[in-house]
């Protein structure tokens, strides 16, 4: 189950600021940051959405993985984590205060205690409105996945949860041109922007439902019964 909680973590870690951060409300400064304000508002309209999908390409120390995360607001959300090199593939449902896992031989009912971390995992990194989204600067329009979109590029990092980018890798962040919708997250390394460290891709399919699993087995297995007594004694 441990392995399933950390594989939440990593959606905080990857997808940094495109997790619903969403800006605080307040006059404006002079350091003002345009290129910051408009990531802002793609995210703080994400959030809006009620619902959303983030489909994840990545490299990880077990080799090429995709992680598939949908949310639907405030408290639900499904994980799928597979194992390109295994094609092994481990499931986590989070429907209020209560969690299941399915690491492949069919789904049981996460710890409590666990369940209530996957759930401050959420609030943290999708739920609650956060003071920083980081500084970007805008880079122009641009083509991503055949959609047209807006994209800048992250400058500094906030300094809580920050993970800075070894080997001088950036994170690109792309907007929908049309909708004003966050459309694309990557950490790139210079000189190898066609390969990713990792890429999450936003979607928002209209027919998502997460419902708890219908087959889900008992935590443990059942005590075994006790032997009746022989007759006659």
């Amino acid at each position: 189950m441990r392995r399933s909680a950390l594989a939440l973590i990593l959606v905080a870690v990857f997808a940094g600021d495109a997790a619903a951060q969403v800006p605080p409300t307040a006059p404006a400064k002079p350091n003002a940051n345009p290129c910051r304000d408009e990531v802002s508002a793609a995210l703080q309209k994400l959030r809006k959405s009620s619902w959303f999908r983030m489909d994840t390409q990545m490299i990880t120390e077990n080799g090429p993985t995709s992680m598939q995360v949908d949310y639907v607001l405030p408290d639900r959300m499904r994980q799928t984590v597979t194992d390109k090199l295994t094609n092994k593939t481990t499931q986590l449902i989070l429907v209020g205060d209560h969690a299941w896992a399915d690491q492949g031989s069919g789904w049981r009912p996460v710890p409590q205690q666990i369940a209530a971390q996957l759930r401050e995992q959420m609030d943290d990194t999708v739920v609650r409105q956060q003071t920083d989204v980081g500084d970007y600067s805008c880079k122009g329009r641009a083509q991503i996945d055949g959609r047209d979109v807006l994209s800048y590029k992250l400058e500094s990092e906030p300094e809580k949860g920050s993970s800075s980018p070894q080997n001088q890798a950036f994170r690109m962040f792309y907007v929908d041109a049309l909708t004003g919708l966050p459309a694309s997250n990557a950490l790139l390394a210079p000189g190898h922007e066609d390969k990713p460290i990792f890429k999450t891709t936003y979607s928002f399919p209209i027919d998502m439902k997460i419902e708890p699993p219908k087959d889900a087995l008992p935590d443990k297995a059942p005590e075994p019964a006790t032997p009746a007594p022989a007759e006659g004694k």
